[in-house]
């Protein structure tokens, strides 16, 4: 064999090496949207890294190579490259790869799955030169059986949370007056004082549960330095603690009560894991202690409880496939409030740490207009507080915003993403968005915005979410960014206190050829205490596992989720007063009567291809239990379920092989070195020594220095 052969089988060049994408000049591009929405957007993120995971492995590259070439069999590139979209690719999700070669000639692979019409369509293009001469080792592994493992994921999530005056609720205000005093337990809707009415919330069920804590405040609605906070009694499953009024911390005075303005107080009480069930748990009460007092006509005083939170942590376990890689990106606490100049008096901004018990005064002001801020850089997102001016409901708001970083590594594959918002004090409403590495895109808004209905609330009043999918947003080979910005509405100039504390977003990804498809919930807020919203999954062929994952309002009560197919009447799977953080929902479908969707036994089942209806049946608290309805509340709450309520379909196996390569001068170096890559690889995603089959592992080699110079390739995506 002379240097400018080949030491390799026929189907060699159906992967390059990482070393490519330093060497090679690579240049991307997408056609602009036909309409921008919610699945355009989906389908973008889609195209963009089914191309990038393709370049990063090989695939894409040395496919193309071969086609421009001329020197392989098309229908082996053809059968790979096939493989290896469907493991990429939803369900249901049309392509046309085409490649554009030497001499303008062209060559695609396309599978239009019956769509013959579409509703949207997306463009990706890549553009590949060659590298220089030499000889590229490239080792392959195809795993036909990938175990499962139980992953642990710990959780942090307010469980239940009070967001408005108390006495906007009956019988605690009359007209706006306090009647804490006579009236002295929250915890009860009835006129008899001295009885209590627990509040429930819940863990999951199957949680291990680490603490909690509440936060509880105070507002003395009497103008006067010296005025002090109301004492308190909290029982939680039982367990009393005795809060002084001294024991309070003093936030600020309320801006736009007179001079000095209502004193605002908060308290940080903590609860152990001792006293915490998994599954149901009760706020007995809060009882109102001296010198807690009702409305006086001379002094104008009376006291009024402004929040209440609770926030648990917790972990449980999940089984998922060997090589799935989960991490989890932290935001910074950030609270405060933001005072504009208001009548001439100088504007500040006072920051609340939490953990330190500390205020910080900034002076001057932070300002700025809500059509400058929505899906833009603008500068108050690192966690001091600012205003919003001009929100579409006419009102300004005060608001705290934090950015934070999520990096995902080129050529991962990402399964399922969500982001948890705990927010706290007078917060009415939120926006959070998400940084692609090209732009900013709304995941969730309080209120109906550019098109996408969020509420039935034209305000969106107390629509605050807990648990929000993002995987449709993020981009492999980037720095995507999260960015959560929440605020009170200030309609007048009754700036109060908003806070961030524990949010984070979690992120399961891997480079290994296996499938995860997720099916999420839209995010609504609907006008009673009663919503049911029905979303579908499809299943294809070699599905292993079956989940649901819950996002749902904090002042959730009770919970159906139930499932049918095309024929079959709705079947219910879960119905209980505890929302889950995930169900099996295959292992359900097994115990509960006849399957719909799943066939074997529990705990050892597969999926049965086909598309399939997922209902959620919601009820919501009372509304003096959540605060929901501002100043006018009804008797109930808004019941609400937010888009971190999913399905998520696995397939275990390797759908395609895995690839590594390296480039070397030698081609049985390029070789050995290509297979230690992949070797390492493989222990990166989970893998040990002992668990990879080295009778597994293929390796070839290919002469690079024929290639052409450029090579196109576009990717186009359509769906029904």
């Amino acid at each position: 064999m002379d240097d400018r052969g080949f030491v390799f089988t026929t189907d060699a060049v159906l992967a390059l090496v990482i070393f490519f994408v330093f060497t090679a000049s690579i240049l991307t591009y997408y056609t602009l949207p036909s309409y921008i929405g919610a699945d355009h957007q989906h389908l973008e993120t889609i195209a963009a890294d089914a191309l990038d995971v393709m370049t990063q492995d090989g695939t894409l590259y040395a496919t193309a190579s071969g086609y421009a070439g001329n020197n392989i069999s098309k229908a082996k590139v053809e059968a790979d490259v096939r493989a290896e979209l469907d493991s990429l690719l939803p369900n249901g999700t049309a392509y046309n790869l085409t490649i554009k070669g030497i001499n303008g000639t062209t060559y695609s692979i396309a599978d239009d799955k019956g769509i013959s019409v579409s509703k949207d369509t997306v463009t990706r293009v890549v553009v590949l030169s060659g590298p220089r001469q030499g000889w590229l080792g490239r080792a392959w592994y195809k795993l036909e059986d990938v175990q499962f493992i139980n992953e642990r994921r710990n959780s942090t999530t307010t469980l239940w949370n009070f967001h408005n005056w108390l006495t906007n609720f009956s019988p605690w205000g009359s007209s706006g007056r306090s009647q804490l005093a006579t009236y002295y337990y929250w915890g009860s809707a009835s006129g008899r004082p001295s009885t209590s009415i627990p509040i429930t919330f819940s863990f999951p069920s199957d949680a291990n549960i680490t603490g909690a804590y509440y936060l509880l405040g105070s507002c003395n609605q009497y103008s006067n330095n010296a005025a002090p906070a109301y004492g308190a009694d909290v029982s939680i499953n039982g367990y009393v603690d005795d809060i002084n009024s001294t024991d309070f911390l003093k936030l600020y005075n309320r801006p736009g009560t007179g001079n000095p303005g209502y004193p605002m107080f908060n308290y940080r009480g903590t609860v152990n894991a001792s006293r915490l069930l998994a599954g149901l748990n009760s706020i007995n009460y809060v009882r109102f202690t001296s010198p807690v007092s009702n409305y006086q006509t001379s002094t104008k005083q009376g006291h009024n409880m402004p929040w209440f939170s609770i926030i648990g942590n917790y972990s449980n376990s999940i089984p998922v496939p060997q090589g799935i890689i989960t991490r989890t990106f932290k935001g910074i606490d950030a609270a405060g409030l933001a005072v504009p100049v208001i009548s001439g008096a100088p504007a500040y901004a006072k920051v609340y740490d939490l953990d330190t018990r500390t205020i910080t005064t900034i002076p001057g002001q932070r300002t700025i207009n809500w059509n400058s801020m929505v899906n833009q850089n603008f500068s108050y997102s690192d966690g001091v507080p600012f205003d919003i001016l001009n929100l579409p409901s006419g009102d300004d708001g005060c608001a705290v915003s934090m950015t934070y970083d999520l990096p995902i590594p080129s050529g991962s594959r990402i399964f399922d993403a969500y982001t948890v918002v705990n927010a706290y004090g007078g917060v009415d409403s939120a926006l959070v968005e998400v940084w692609d590495g090209t732009k900013w895109n709304t995941v969730f808004n309080s209120f109906d915005l550019n098109g996408t209905d969020y509420s039935s609330r034209s305000d969106g009043y107390g629509n605050t979410p807990g648990t929000l999918y993002i995987g449709d947003y993020l981009r492999s080979g980037t720095t995507n960014k999260v960015r959560v910005t929440i605020w009170d509405n200030v309609p007048g100039n009754d700036y109060d206190l908003v806070g961030l504390v524990n949010c984070y977003s979690t992120v399961s990804y891997s480079a290994l050829p296996i499938k995860w498809d997720t099916f999420d919930f839209p995010s609504y807020q609907n006008s009673t205490n009663f919503t049911q919203p029905v979303s579908s999954f499809d299943i294809g062929s070699g599905a292993e596992k079956a989940f649901m994952f819950f996002g749902t309002g904090l002042d959730t009560k009770s919970i159906t989720v139930q499932v049918k197919n095309s024929t079959s009447p709705w079947k219910t799977l879960y119905s209980d007063n505890v929302v889950p953080f995930v169900l099996d929902i295959g292992n359900l479908d097994l115990s509960t009567g006849s399957p719909i969707f799943t066939s074997g036994t529990v705990g050892n089942y597969t999926c049965k291809p086909g598309h399939y209806d997922v209902r959620v049946t919601l009820y919501s608290s009372p509304s003096w239990q959540s605060g929901d309805g501002a100043s006018s509340p009804a008797a109930y709450s808004n019941a609400e379920i937010y888009s971190g309520t999913r399905v998520g379909i696995v397939y275990p196996k390797f759908l395609a092989n895995m690839w590594a390569s390296d480039f070397a001068d030698d081609p049985y170096v390029a070789q050995a070195e290509a297979k230690q890559n992949l070797i390492d690889e493989l222990i990166d995603a989970g893998f040990t020594n002992s668990s990879i089959d080295p009778n597994l592992i293929k390796t070839e080699a290919l002469y690079t220095g024929n290639l052409p110079n450029a090579i196109s390739i576009r990717l186009d995506l359509w769906r029904d």
